[in-house]
């Protein structure tokens, strides 16, 4: 045998044997899942539809789970919007918000639909993001009037907290070793 063959060879007979193995990231017998549109306990609304089809587009992603109907899902996760919270982070001259930070709040939970029993049991996830809001100004014109303004792309949504969210969400849905 070659000798990175050899080495190779040594290096997965050490991690074996140290108890590192290769194996699913996810539980074997769970394999369809329900996901529960999100409750928002917050009174900005609009925010729950967004937040539970970002859920579901990082569980199609990456996990093996089928989304199936309540009825016949092997599990259902639900969770709920608790908190939100938006600060101005970056303000122009002339008193528009250009970047603001968000922080979100979220409680969620995965069980078993059959048994009843935690799966992953009610944890809280806080994540926080940077959102671009406004318009860049770019100074002043002829005569100190404000020279028109470019338009910076706006992100009017939550789709970045939303994002980190949901990854956060799968990553609790892992099993434990």
């Amino acid at each position: 045998m070659k000798k990175n063959t050899v080495i190779a060879l040594l290096a997965c007979i050490a991690l074996y044997g140290c108890g590192y193995h290769a194996g699913a990231l996810f539980r074997d017998d769970i394999r369809t899942i329900y996901v529960q549109g999100f409750d928002n306990q917050t009174f900005r609304r609009g925010l729950e539809a967004p937040l539970t089809r970002a859920v579901c587009e990082e569980i199609k992603l990456r996990t093996p789970f089928i989304f199936a109907p309540r009825d016949e899902a092997d599990s259902i996760l639900s969770g709920k919007i608790l908190d939100v919270q938006e600060k101005t982070k970056v303000e122009s001259e002339r008193g528009r918000v250009l970047v603001r930070g968000v922080s979100l709040t979220v409680l969620f939970r995965w069980r078993d639909r059959l048994t009843g029993a935690d799966i992953t049991p009610e944890q809280t996830i806080d994540e926080s993001a940077r959102l671009r809001t406004g318009v860049a100004e770019t100074g002043v014109g002829v005569g100190g009037e404000a020279a028109a303004a470019d338009l910076v792309p706006q992100e009017t949504s939550y789709d970045a907290v939303f994002q980190q969210i949901a990854q956060r969400i799968v990553e609790n849905m892992q099993k434990s070793w």
